[in-house]
């Protein structure tokens, strides 16, 4: 088979390109047939200069230069191997036997066996052995974690799969399923910094703190926490104002806008009012932003004969609990996700309240109950 250089083709291309002759005269004049002629015209005008990258060497390769290629080669592919391998070389042949199978089609077996120390006989005899029980058992077992944790948007840990499969009849330990989870690549969402929105650099009056870090609650309706907070859309920021009641850890109230107004705030309160209908002498507890330290959203407090709380001043964790969920909400929904408008936004956060966060994610807060789910149970009990 004939084999042509990368000025070779150059010349060839420009004869074409650059004087205007005919590919079927090129080609025949260099002895070349149309076809290739054609494709690296096509090449050549696709990609100009990196048209034909690695075209053949114009002297032959002595071996030694061979010998240092063949060498680069094996150790980009070890260096590959070790950069996907990392945590296994350290466990049982086994394990370093599940990996090259996995992997066969991308590395070599024999250069895969190397790197972990083991044979290529023991890996190949592993694949002829016959499952044992308990791997059965395992397989079983991991498809029912990989649906548990679809199902919760992958944001389930160990913790809350395990309680998910006792409910459902499963007998397994949390350790069991943290190994097969760990071992099979399944992990939850990872944390982000939580970033505060509002301002409390304003003149209005601020309430005690009547709550002061007692994120408890012996019944609904007895204390509600709210707070604000930002999601990224290509349109521009969407505003999120939430109400949490601290008994089952629910979001009884919420509101979106494109702009962070007491507007926002009053609506999230008159939507839990209007569903929940809360006794007098509820306690509302939000930091000292402006929104909601105003004479409207003070004066709506009154109306509605609830009791005012607010954190201290630059104190975060006086409103731990409405700060977890916005963490939670992030970190489950909103980051890894690009929304191209508001309305998107807004119809994915919707969901993830009123459909996930209430109805189904479990608590651990809760004994690893939904707050329906627990909110039900009291009412049962009552």
């Amino acid at each position: 088979m004939k084999r042509y250089d990368k000025h070779f083709k150059e010349e060839a291309v420009r004869l074409v390109v650059e004087l205007g002759r005919s590919v079927a005269t090129v080609a025949k004049e260099l002895g070349i047939h149309e076809n290739t002629l054609h494709k690296w015209v096509s090449q050549y005008k696709e990609h100009k200069e990196n048209a034909f990258p690695g075209s053949g060497n114009l002297l032959p390769e002595d071996a030694e230069t061979r010998r240092l290629k063949k060498m680069i080669a094996d150790l980009q592919e070890e260096n590959a191997i070790l950069k996907k391998g990392h945590g296994h070389l350290r466990k049982t042949p086994e394990i370093a036997y599940k990996f090259i199978n996995q992997h066969r089609f991308k590395f070599r077996v024999e250069k895969m066996c190397q790197v972990f120390g083991v044979s290529r006989s023991g890996y190949y005899a592993w694949l002829k052995r016959p499952e044992s029980r308990r791997k059965i058992r395992n397989k079983e077992l991991i498809k029912k974690i990989r649906k548990v944790h679809q199902i919760s948007r992958g944001t389930y840990g160990s913790p809350r799969i395990t309680r998910t499969l006792k409910k459902q009849g499963i007998t397994c330990s949390r350790n069991r399923v943290a190994r097969l989870m760990r071992e099979n690549d399944i992990a939850a969402k990872t944390r982000r910094k939580f970033k505060a929105t509002t301002n409390s650099k304003h003149h209005y009056p601020v309430a005690e703190n009547i709550v002061n870090q007692n994120f408890t609650a012996s019944h609904p309706n007895q204390v509600w926490v709210a707070d604000i907070t930002y999601v990224a859309t290509d349109e521009g920021w969407l505003y999120l104002a939430a109400i949490e009641d601290l008994f089952q850890r629910k979001i009884v109230g919420w509101a979106m806008d494109s702009t962070m107004t007491r507007q926002l705030v009053l609506d999230a309160l008159r939507q839990a009012v209007w569903r929940y209908r809360p006794s007098a002498g509820l306690i509302h507890h939000s930091d000292r932003g402006s929104q909601y330290a105003s004479h409207e959203y003070q004066q709506a407090l009154k109306d509605y004969e609830m009791n005012a709380s607010m954190s201290r001043k630059g104190n975060c964790y006086d409103n731990a609990c409405m700060e977890s969920f916005f963490g939670t909400l992030k970190r489950e929904l909103i980051y890894g996700t690009r929304f191209k408008t508001r309305a998107e936004a807004r119809q994915a956060i919707f969901e993830y309240i009123e459909v996930f966060y209430n109805r189904v994610r479990l608590h651990s807060a809760l004994g690893y109950m939904s707050p329906v789910e627990y909110e039900q149970s009291f009412k049962t009990a009552a």
